[in-house]
Order: C-alpha cells, then sequence, then structure tokens
C-alpha cells in the first residue's frame, strides 16, 4: 500500500473516530453540529495534500544503467612465473 493512501485512510479514521467520541459526548444539539462541520473541515483540508499528491504525475526516471560485474580471472595466455592452475599456492 503507497503512502498517500496509507495517510488519507489514518486521517479519514482520526476524524471520524474523534467526531464520533465528541457526538456522543455532547448534551447540545448546537455543539454536534458545530463538532460535525469542524471535523468536515479538518477532513477536507488534511486530504487536500494526500490528494494533490496522489494525482500528480511521479517524475519520469531515466532507466538504469546495468554493469556486469569483470570476471576475477581474465582469460589469457598464462606467463611461466605464474602458479595460476598449479594448485600449490600458498593461502
Amino acid at each position: 500500500m503507497s503512502e498517500g493512501i496509507l495517510a488519507a485512510v489514518v486521517i479519514v479514521a482520526i476524524v471520524i473516530g474523534a467526531a464520533c467520541f465528541a457526538i456522543r459526548h455532547l448534551n447540545k444539539t448546537a455543539g454536534r453540529i458545530a463538532v460535525v462541520i469542524g471535523s468536515l473541515a479538518v477532513l477536507v483540508g488534511a486530504l487536500v495534500p494526500v490528494v494533490r499528491i496522489l494525482v500528480e504525475a511521479p517524475p519520469a526516471q531515466q532507466p538504469a544503467q546495468v554493469v556486469a560485474p569483470a570476471h576475477p580471472n581474465p582469460p589469457g595466455p598464462a606467463t611461466a612465473g605464474s602458479s595460476a592452475g598449479a594448485g600449490g599456492g600458498a593461502l
């Protein structure tokens, strides 16, 4: 899941949870209405940057250059003094 979608889900959950808690514990109707309007305003205000991130196209990336590793012992003529392949080299 992308970070933008996760952030949007968390923001919505927090705002809805806070609004439900406030509505349940407020006794006056006017207070409940104010909390609902305020929570919707906060929700819209918080989601604007998240939606902007999700809608924007990611910057075009150049393809990565693939480099093969070099062979540790390049093939070639063996010299007389080399111990390659002799099996008697000291470690």
